[in-house]
């Protein structure tokens, strides 16, 4: 884990007033074929490396469901996926659950329960090691909200939604208002992006839709109604506009490309807003797409001097019942890294 990288960026955005002002991108799209499949892709938009690894938590591993560590349970289920800054922020478990952690300038988790000690940064694991499907989560978490927590070093909050997707297609979408979790459950809901709340999100495409015409009659010129420009709102619309349009996949990898290419890229360099009287920018850092019923996994990484696509195999590394925590930047991955990974873990 790296703090100190993140404190900065995180002080600076306290330094205008709003946790908000740091980023706020990443968009997650989900998508259920006839023939092929389930579908989840992710991008993982920041302002700076969050130095990501690629992990695996086996079956019964003990983890703590709150950063103090002081309420450690065992792991009903495998759980693998990426971290960022150490904390895992997109994940599959055994049996195909899986959830993706987005920002959300508007979490508010409300008073702290003094009985609870399942923690929000820590949410994400925790949930993929106990819950084997979106609705046996849904019933679990309806009446209460995990705790804030707070990162050794770090002065502030970390403002987080997640979206949980399983291979029957089935979704739900989790934020936190007035201390209580507000959950959109249904196979419909199938794009997430970030602040402002999921209802205006909902809102802004159904006002955006009586513009669009037919379907059928939908093309190049039609005006999607967004700024057209990075926010998440536009990229909420874009994301939905463009995912309607996929046609059926003949293959796994067909359907990943398909789509990983609706989902908006920030440029790199792109101007974010001003901080202390300098343009803070944010990027695109890497993006995850996963077969849901194969755990088949693609990334393409591009920050820095590095950038790298490779694949692996979820189902096999959960097999090896292997602890893995095993870096992804790194120019020289390439292609099928599966066993690579497998070979690094303990």
């Amino acid at each position: 884990m790296k703090p100190h990288s993140l404190t900065i960026a995180l002080i600076s955005a306290l330094s205008l007033g709003s946790i908000s002002s740091v980023a706020n991108a990443c968009t997650r799209v989900l998508w259920q074929t006839q023939d092929q499949g389930t579908f989840v892709a992710r991008t993982m938009d920041w302002s700076e490396s969050t130095q990501p690894t690629l992990v695996n938590y086996p079956k019964n591993s003990e983890y703590s469901t709150h950063l103090s560590k002081l309420n450690n349970i065992n792991a009903k289920y495998a759980v693998t996926g990426i971290t960022a800054y150490g904390i895992l922020l997109d994940g599959l478990n055994s049996q195909g659950l899986s959830g993706n952690v987005l920002y959300d300038g508007g979490m508010d988790l409300g008073i702290a329960d003094p009985q609870q000690k399942v923690g929000a940064i820590t949410y994400l694991r925790h949930l993929l090691s106990q819950y084997k499907n979106v609705n046996e989560l849904v019933t679990a978490i309806k009446d209460s909200a995990p705790i804030e927590e707070l990162i050794n070093g770090i002065p502030v909050r970390i403002a987080l939604h997640i979206s949980f997707q399983d291979p029957s297609g089935d979704s739900a979408i989790i934020e936190w208002r007035d201390g209580k979790p507000q959950i959109w459950h249904g196979k419909q809901y199938t794009v997430l992006t970030n602040q402002p709340g999921y209802d205006q999100h909902l809102a802004n495409v159904k006002r955006s839709q009586r513009g669009w015409g037919e379907q059928a009659q939908q093309w190049s010129q039609t005006n999607l109604g967004t700024g057209g420009n990075t926010n998440p709102e536009d990229r909420f619309i874009h994301t939905t506009y463009f995912s309607k349009h996929l046609q059926q996949p003949t293959s796994v990898i067909n359907g990943i490309l398909k789509l990983d290419s609706t989902m908006f890229r920030i440029p790199h360099d792109a101007p974010n807003r001003p901080i202390n009287g300098k343009m803070a920018g944010y990027a695109t850092e890497y993006s995850v797409n996963t077969h849901l019923q194969s755990g088949q996994t693609f990334i393409r990484y591009q920050w820095g001097d590095t950038y790298t696509q490779f694949n692996y195999d979820v189902k096999a590394i959960q097999q090896s019942q292997k602890l893995i925590d095993f870096n992804i930047v790194n120019n020289d991955l390439a292609g099928d890294i599966t066993q690579k990974i497998i070979i690094s873990g303990k």
